[in-house]
């Protein structure tokens, strides 16, 4: 073992250093105080050693990371630090026998992690002279990486509350969106619901297009003031402009002695919804542009113009840009309406949202009339199945229907209307590519309603009086039908 050396003095390391620096003229080194104070002024612990392991010095920010003192260790080989356990490896002795640097990671007496790199320093001849080791203190860097781990958590959580109340408030106001046909449609509503750009809401008749229209009345700045819906088609061509506009006291007979305020006014600062707007009538389509376009109107009978603030939404079932075509709809208002067009999928291409919206339409009939009325699994997937041609409305209508005829409080597939196991059936076979043949539809038609017996009966006896056959009928069926009683 090579005998420890003293202590050195400042003036012998700075010789050292001046040996092995490649600075070209040397003039830092030439003060080693300004050197000196330097290192000690780094954040970061350094440590020198020579070319035999022994270390010549460190500076404050390695005392404070190691909890070793210049008193313990400088004068010290690194090899019987090692022994004696001062730290658990030495990144320099690593640059003596390998001749290369190195970068480790370790931990000291203090309970601090520090990341080391350790670099030999060679004479003009390339001979390593000494080691320079720069310890880093990443106590702080690891505590930082488990606090963003921690918030990215608790974004995490955070987002799916969110998502969660947002959900929520979207099922208040009745939105319905599992699938991604209808959640893009919702990403895009989200989008432009802040701004008061002009929307043109198009979809098939009951798909929700007024529910979405109070979706962005209710997500804008302006959902504290009125949402004013008309209907275009539900008003007299000639009654619709004092409907828009209102009129002035005595403006024509008949007409009110105190005037009227037209739709307009009554939606200022908020929003008006024209629904069913390929119904406005032609004569009115020229006014309704000018109002759009100018914020401003005359009422019926009146010469001053009246100043609205207003959003305008749109909705329509039909096909404006074909209506433009055909000369039935001004094209220059059909460009000021659909500023932003908007698409509500038909219900048949929302299969993800059905079990939702039947869970949705029963909650809210269940809390109504403080009942408990469930849909069994049979059910379920025939309405999943069927097209509903009057999407979400007929949806809605049809669980109504369903809920009030529930005997005692589980609507089974036998409950369905005609149309829906019908189509149901024949869904089924086209599905399984197989011949639409009588008995086949009739046999799947006889397994749910059988199905639907079990489950409402407590033994197979109750089951086959229920279905009005003998007991040894049933038992048979259920043999042919490949129908296991227990499961039910």
């Amino acid at each position: 073992m090579k005998k420890l050396v003293k202590s050195m003095n400042y003036e012998e390391i700075l010789t050292l250093l001046n040996k092995s620096t490649v600075h070209p003229d040397g003039l830092l080194l030439m003060d080693y105080r300004f050197l000196l104070s330097v290192f000690d002024s780094s954040q970061d612990g350094i440590l020198i050693a020579d070319d035999h392991a022994n270390v010549l010095y460190i500076n404050r920010a390695y005392e404070e990371t190691t909890g070793l003192t210049k008193e313990i260790i400088v004068g010290k080989n690194l090899k019987n630090l090692l022994d004696l356990k001062m730290f658990n490896c030495a990144a320099s002795l690593f640059v003596l026998e390998q001749k290369q640097p190195i970068t480790l990671s370790h931990k000291y007496i203090t309970g601090k992690e520090a990341l080391t790199t350790a670099n030999p320093v060679r004479n003009q001849e390339g001979d390593i002279v000494a080691v320079l080791s720069n310890t880093r203190n990443v106590d702080e860097l690891v505590k930082l990486r488990s606090q963003v781990r921690a918030n990215k958590i608790l974004e995490m959580k955070y987002t799916n509350e969110l998502a969660h109340w947002r959900k929520k408030q979207m099922h208040q106001e009745g939105i319905i969106a599992s699938g991604d046909s209808m959640r893009a449609v919702l990403a895009k509503a989200q989008q432009v619901a802040p701004y008061d750009t002009t929307v043109l809401i198009t979809g098939e008749t009951g798909t929700g297009k007024e529910v979405i229209a109070k979706y962005l009345h209710s997500q804008s700045k302006r959902k504290d003031g009125p949402f004013i819906q008309i209907n275009c088609a539900a008003v007299p061509s000639e009654l619709f402009e004092s409907e828009l506009f209102g009129y002035e006291a005595g403006a024509f007979t008949g007409a009110s002695q105190k005037g009227k305020l037209g739709i307009l006014e009554l939606a200022n600062g908020g929003t008006l919804l024209l629904d069913e707007i390929s119904e406005l009538p032609f004569s009115m389509q020229t006014k309704l542009l000018r109002a759009l376009q100018e914020q401003e109107f005359r009422r019926v009978g009146g010469s001053s113009p009246v100043k609205v603030d207003i959003r305008i939404l749109s909705a329509t079932n039909k096909d404006l840009a074909e209506e433009v075509a055909q000369g039935r709809f001004r094209k220059d208002l059909y460009f000021r309406l659909n500023v932003l067009p908007l698409h509500i999928p038909p219900l048949r291409e929302r299969e993800n949202d059905v079990t939702e919206l039947i869970d949705y339409f029963l909650g809210a009939l269940n809390q109504k009339y403080k009942r408990l009325v469930t849909m069994d699994e049979g059910a379920r997937s025939a309405l999943e199945h069927y097209s509903f041609p009057g999407n979400v409305r007929e949806l809605q209508n049809l669980v109504e229907y369903l809920f009030i005829t529930a005997d005692p409080d589980t609507i089974y597939y036998e409950n369905l209307p005609p149309k829906v196991i019908n189509e149901y059936v024949e869904k089924s076979f086209s599905d399984q590519k197989s011949s639409l043949s009588l008995e086949s539809m009739l046999g799947v038609f006889e397994k749910q309603i059988i199905i639907s017996a079990l489950k409402k009966n407590n033994s197979m006896r109750q089951a086959a009086l229920a279905l009005k056959i003998h007991p040894s009928t049933l038992s048979r069926k259920l043999k042919s039908l490949n129908i296991d009683p227990n499961l039910y």
